[in-house]
């Protein structure tokens, strides 16, 4: 998919489509430009179990690891994939590419989003760089958000959505449903020992 002008070129590349000229696959098709690598010999790779896709994502930073985390357990993204393309795009007369760590589709909105270190994503250059990507991926329809350290690491947003993590493959049965649904369509606030011990159903 290429889109250009008199000042710039751009163009997006889809796995399985390395020239770029094909227009962007079903959601349900895509995949990975590349491979999972270690950013540095210090780095983490790790994966996080997606139940609802039924896939395993694979992280190549803690930010990253972070960040799944927090997506699978609190976005409600209708879809979304690690890597799902490169952009070509020429800036200051030099040819650059750029592969998103993430994108998270909501409906028509589909946002890339980036995952840096706060000091990374505050410098110039970087401030630079990204608005030059920003302004070439809307020129193909898709947001860009910069997601810093400190966002995704924010607390207790973090432990809430490992909270969820551990218990997100637990059945309910439907009259414990039930017993859960009363006991807190009778209050506006609960703590979660008083609402296990109301329903006699484990945390």
């Amino acid at each position: 998919m290429t889109l250009c002008a008199e000042h710039h070129c751009s163009k997006i590349i889809f796995a399985g489509d390395p020239v770029g000229d094909q227009s962007a696959p079903p959601l349900d098709q895509l995949r990975r430009v590349r491979e999972p690598v270690s950013r540095s010999k210090a780095g983490v790779q790790g994966k996080v179990a997606d139940v609802v896709s039924g896939k395993s994502r694979h992280a190549e930073s803690q930010n990253e690891l972070k960040a799944f985390q927090i997506v699978v357990a609190i976005a409600r993204a209708d879809y979304w994939q690690e890597q799902p393309f490169t952009l070509e795009y020429r800036h200051d007369g030099a040819k650059h590419r750029y592969t998103p760590d993430v994108m998270l589709v909501w409906g028509d909105n589909r946002t890339v989003v980036e995952i840096k270190e706060d000091k990374e994503a505050e410098s110039a250059e970087a401030q630079a760089k990204f608005r030059a990507i920003e302004d070439r991926l809307a020129e193909h329809g898709y947001k860009f958000r910069l997601w810093k350290s400190s966002e995704i690491r924010a607390e207790p947003r973090l432990a809430n959505a490992n909270l969820i993590l551990r218990y997100r493959t637990v059945m309910v049965r439907p009259e414990q449903r039930e017993h859960l649904r009363r006991a807190l369509a009778s209050t506006s606030e609960i703590g979660l020992r008083s609402l296990c011990e109301i329903t006699e159903v484990p945390v």
